[in-house]
């Protein structure tokens, strides 16, 4: 395994891990000398920031931020289509200032992560990509409990894993997964795409950057407007391996076992939430959950005030690895 580290330290307020009060929120999360940020990753006394790459045994690099608070709950976050870990910098501060151990990856092709920019062969690639880099957060943390939050298109990489490696965590949260969208595409780009897809064309199409589909916050809107790591275009066979898992979304549903908290933000324009709800009772979990996310909207991470979907998904892990600590004992 290669990778290199780049650990920051910046303190700014000491806080107890039991406790786990709230970093208070810079008044501007927008950076705009650090294009596509949504904050700055807040470091303390009991919070190691770090930012690394991780090679893969092709030679692909792959980027991973982390806020370590020495818990033994640790939850990996998975972005959605064209975007990265960056939009989820303010949400992983406040996760880490709960007390958990937050990383989160920058998928291939995506944000500063190695490989061909929206580009992929085979679909299979980046669920052996997630293995790799929960390999390495396992070795990192021996006994720790690893839960998987998937956003969006995240969503469907976490079912995919979880169906295939369940042995590997200990739960899954999916935060308004892409089961099905409200874009319309014309029919001579899905065919396009679909003949393209077919052949592994690396030919680039456009079919989803409506920003007040994701967010109508008017700074988290300045922020996306200026993001250089934000893929707006990916290629026809990127967007055809994305539409064969798409299409197995419901039956991998299937066959995940383990606990699993499904999140849907009511005021969602991307994703169809009633079919959201086709993939909550798909779960053949017997640990599962539904929440909706009042005025919500699809991107939640840029709310202006996400302390629901914080506390929820802090307080859903905690009770499960309250549950899992008793199972064992």
């Amino acid at each position: 395994m290669c990778y290199t580290r780049t650990v920051e330290f910046i303190p700014i307020i000491a806080l107890s891990k039991k406790t786990h009060h709230h970093i208070q929120e810079a008044t501007m999360l927008y950076q705009q000398d650090a294009p596509g940020d949504w904050g700055q990753m807040n470091g303390t006394p009991d919070i190691t920031i770090a930012t690394e790459e991780l090679s893969t045994a092709d030679g692909c690099k792959h980027f991973l931020r982390s806020w370590d608070t020495g818990s033994s709950e640790i939850l990996l976050i998975l972005h959605g289509l064209g975007a990265h870990s960056g939009w989820f910098i303010d949400m992983g501060n406040s996760l880490a200032s709960q007390g958990l151990t937050i990383y989160a990856m920058d998928h291939r092709g995506f944000g500063r992560s190695g490989g061909l920019a929206g580009h992929i062969d085979d679909y299979h690639t980046y669920i052996e990509d997630i293995e790799f880099v929960v390999a390495h957060i396992r070795a990192r943390h021996p006994g720790a409990g690893l839960y998987l939050l998937g956003h969006s298109m995240g969503g469907i990489f976490t079912a995919h894993f979880a169906a295939k490696y369940e042995n590997l965590i200990d739960g899954v949260l999916f935060l308004n997964p892409w089961v099905q969208d409200t874009s319309k595409v014309p029919l001579l780009t899905t065919l396009g795409i679909f003949l393209g897809g077919i052949f592994k064309s690396k030919h680039y199409w456009q079919v989803a950057d409506d920003i007040q589909k994701m967010t109508t916050n008017p700074e988290a809107v300045q922020m996306l407007n200026a993001d250089t790591f934000w893929r707006r275009k990916e290629t026809a066979s990127f967007l055809f391996q994305i539409f064969l898992m798409r299409s197995a979304f419901l039956d991998k549903a299937k066959h995940v076992t383990v606990p699993t908290l499904v999140i849907q933000a009511e005021a969602d324009k991307s994703v169809v939430p009633a079919a959201t709800q086709k993939l909550y009772e798909s779960l053949v979990s017997k640990d599962k959950m539904w929440k909706t996310l009042p005025t919500y909207e699809h991107d939640s991470e840029f709310e202006q005030d996400r302390s629901l979907l914080d506390k929820t998904v802090a307080a859903w892990i905690y009770e499960h690895a309250a549950i899992a600590s008793k199972a064992t004992s």
